[in-house]
C-alpha cells in the first residue's frame, strides 16, 4: 500500500512541477531555472545505492547511506511542501494577490529551510567519508 501511495504522490509531484513550470515560464529558448533543491535531490538519489562501491568499511557505509537517505527524504519533503503551495496558487482558493504572494513566499521559505538542513547533513556526511571517498561519490551524476 505504501508503494502505491508513494507512486501516487510522485505522480502528483510531477504534475505539480509541470504546473509550476507553466506558471513561472517566461518564454524564450531556455527552460525555466531549476530550484537548487531539485538539483540536489537528483544528485543525492543516485548515490544511495552506490555507497558500498565507494566506502569499504561496512559501518561507515551504513552511516553514509543513512545520511544520503535522510537528505533524499528531506529534499523530497521540501518538494512536497512546495508542490502543495503551488497547487494552491493554481486553484480557485487564491482570491487575492496577498494570498498568492503568501503561497509563493512559502515556496521560497521551504526551499531555504530545506537547503539549510541539507547543508547540515552534508557537513555531517563529511565526517564519515575520506576526501577521496567524497570526491568519488561527488563525481557520480
Amino acid at each position: 500500500m505504501r508503494i502505491r501511495t508513494q507512486r501516487s504522490s510522485l505522480s502528483a509531484l510531477v504534475a505539480l512541477a509541470a504546473l509550476a513550470s507553466a506558471l513561472f515560464a517566461c518564454g524564450g529558448d531556455k527552460p525555466p531555472a531549476q530550484l537548487p533543491s531539485t538539483a540536489a535531490r537528483d544528485r543525492v538519489a543516485t548515490r544511495v545505492e552506490l555507497v558500498d562501491l565507494v566506502v569499504s568499511d561496512p559501518a561507515r557505509a551504513a552511516k553514509v547511506r543513512s545520511l544520503y537517505i535522510a537528505m533524499d527524504e528531506l529534499l523530497l519533503d521540501t518538494k512536497r511542501v512546495q508542490a502543495r503551495q503551488l497547487a494552491l496558487v493554481g486553484s480557485d482558493q487564491m482570491s487575492s494577490d496577498e494570498k498568492t504572494r503568501a503561497a509563493l513566499s512559502a515556496v521560497s521559505k521551504a526551499e531555504a529551510s530545506g537547503l539549510e538542513r541539507y547543508m547540515q547533513l552534508q557537513l555531517e556526511l563529511r565526517r564519515f567519508v575520506t576526501a577521496d571517498e567524497f570526491a568519488r561519490l561527488d563525481a557520480i551524476r
